[in-house]
């Protein structure tokens, strides 16, 4: 089972990022470069042909039957579109992304939800970018080039969307089971802002984080020991992981063609941990089963998350939080 999975995963990967290759070939007969620097001109040409062809894809239904092992041609045609468009769709922000990661501190919410001082700080020392509304995938790009974030809305369809979602649905009972006692709720930002919809809605409301291996926090160094999350083993969470399985081999291969050191960071490291945790003596996690090249993933449902700033990330790996 698993040589299939990393059979059909390596197949989502090239067939996506060839896909890329000829939209963006054929976007414009010249390329969008010339000695060496982009020539906005030819680029607003580029971005132009791909948003009339990613608009009749939007436009145009699935006509093949959804089934939850497998990626269309259709879902496939969709998120190269909408990377293509991002690609050629830079939006650049006049400071550089080392220097502004560096100057950011650690900054913990308010409990009011009002801004915290870390934003006008940081002004002194860096032009507030001022974007607008952004409506059409696109990439947010430092003085230098580099990407800073990647925008791309409408990526999956509504398919797979809405089977996502009824997987996630599964998960309510295990949602509400986190929320803290009324009486607790006050005690730390982190248990605040969760919303019970009136008859606990599709979701609930809650937060879990899954993981077969992880640094707990505070035990990051080498030497400390990795972790299982507590929710990992339960029937629940595994029956989600199992459903997401094809869906995370998509979201993989978009990570893989927007962000390849992402991708391989993650392969990389993962597959070390992998090891690690067969290792482990008494140790019942089915890591071998995990789909994300991400060591964890977090479900938030029906929350406000406040506003705040975590320090130590790589600005390199998209990691500015």
């Amino acid at each position: 089972m698993e040589e299939i999975l990393k059979s059909q995963a390596s197949e989502v990967r090239e067939a996506l990022s060839s896909r890329i290759s000829k939209i963006l070939g054929s976007s414009s007969e010249m390329g969008v470069l010339k000695d060496g620097q982009v020539v906005t001109k030819l680029l607003h040409k580029a971005r132009m042909r791909i948003s009339v062809h990613l608009q009749i894809c939007l436009a145009t239904p699935d006509d093949t039957t959804f089934t939850d092992t497998s990626i269309s041609e259709y879902e496939i045609d969709r998120a190269a579109l909408t990377i293509a468009h991002a690609m050629v769709n830079p939006i650049n922000v006049d400071w550089d992304v080392d220097r502004y990661a560096d100057r950011v501190k650690l900054s913990p919410p308010n409990r009011d939800g009002s801004a915290t001082s870390e934003p006008e700080r940081l002004k002194k020392y860096f032009s507030e970018a001022v974007l607008g509304k952004i409506s059409t995938p696109a990439t947010i790009v430092d003085r230098h080039g580099r990407i800073l974030m990647v925008y791309l809305p409408n990526i999956l369809s509504p398919a797979r969307l809405e089977y996502v979602n009824n997987a996630t649905s599964g998960l309510q009972n295990s949602l509400l089971d986190t929320l803290p006692p009324i009486s607790d709720q006050k005690k730390s930002w982190r248990d605040d802002g969760f919303v019970v919809p009136e008859g606990g809605g599709e979701f609930g409301a809650g937060r879990i984080t899954v993981s077969p291996a992880y640094f707990m926090q505070r035990q990051e160094r080498l030497i400390d020991p990795l972790v299982t999350s507590e929710s990992y083993n339960s029937k629940e969470v595994q029956k989600w992981l199992e459903a997401l399985t094809t869906s995370e081999l998509l979201w993989n291969s978009i990570t893989a063609a927007v962000a390849p050191e992402l991708f391989e960071s993650g392969t990389s490291v993962f597959s070390k941990v992998v090891k690690e945790v067969r290792r482990r003596k008494n140790n019942s996690a089915p890591v071998d089963s995990w789909p994300s090249i991400f060591s964890g993933l977090e479900i938030i449902a029906n929350r406000t998350t406040f506003s705040h700033r975590d320090p130590g990330g790589s600005p390199s790996l998209f990691d500015l939080l």
